[in-house]
């Protein structure tokens, strides 16, 4: 009988120098997905420009806890773009190459990649979308009204999701940690998922909104739902953003 758990410590323990590409000097990874050049790239409002109430880090902390239900409600393209950045927006460039972003990342190599579905956002349609940090732009992959119904089968919180106005879909490129950390790399890939998804609940909590996150799904639906490459990409991670109490 196998222990994949066990296996994937013994697998990934620190250093095996033979699995670090970076040493080998193999050609680098791109560092973030490509966009199609069909999608349609919509530039996001500076997060400087949202205001919103002082919020402690503790009342923040306090402010979560396990929801059944959302009901429904809209978000203004501001505010996303605030929760983007918080998530995974470039803070600061250094030197051209030196890039650090709102959360921790190990070797500062960045694996995971954000998409979502927006359902009710002010000023852009229903559909699936591509955040890409460095521009803190995003782009509309596709549009369709019956993604939020699509996600909500897929997450099995079908309620949930369908009344959330975003949710958010974190996959990870592990070959981009693992090129400069070796067979390492791929425990920094689900740590780094956590970083995320805890920097996007303090976030929501200072603008009045929770977080629901999902981490059992359908693989197989959400790879479908997003195109990517399970090869070389895989779904790590969910989660819906949304209000229990309806706006006025």
């Amino acid at each position: 009988m196998t222990n994949p758990g066990k296996e994937f410590m013994e697998n990934t323990s620190y250093p095996d120098f033979s699995t670090f590409d970076m040493i080998l000097r193999v050609p680098e990874p791109p560092p973030e997905n490509s966009v199609p050049e069909d999608a349609k790239i919509i530039k996001l409002p500076s997060p400087k420009r949202i205001k919103f109430p002082e919020v402690s880090a503790r009342d923040a902390l306090e402010h979560w806890e396990p929801v059944e239900f959302f009901s429904r409600s809209s978000m203004t393209l501001k505010e996303l773009s605030f929760l983007l950045w918080c998530m995974q927006g470039v803070k600061t460039v250094r030197d051209r190459e030196t890039v650090i972003r709102n959360v921790p990342s190990s070797g500062r190599r960045y694996p995971i990649n954000t998409y979502f579905v927006a359902g009710e956002v002010e000023g852009i349609p229903t559909g699936l979308y591509q955040y890409i940090p460095s521009k803190h732009q995003i782009a509309l992959l596709r549009e369709d009204s019956d993604l939020p119904f699509a996600m909500g089968t897929a997450s099995m919180n079908f309620k949930m999701i369908t009344r959330a106005p975003v949710t958010f879909i974190w996959t990870a490129v592990p070959y981009r940690s693992v090129w400069a950390l070796g067979n390492r790399g791929y425990r920094s890939v689900m740590i780094e998922a956590g970083h995320i998804c805890q920097a996007l609940i303090m976030a929501s909590a200072s603008i009045e909104y929770i977080v629901h996150p999902i981490d059992l799904f359908h693989d197989a639906m959400i790879i479908q739902l997003t195109g990517i490459d399970p090869e070389s990409e895989w779904p790590l991670y969910i989660a819906a953003v949304g209000k229990t109490v309806p706006e006025y």
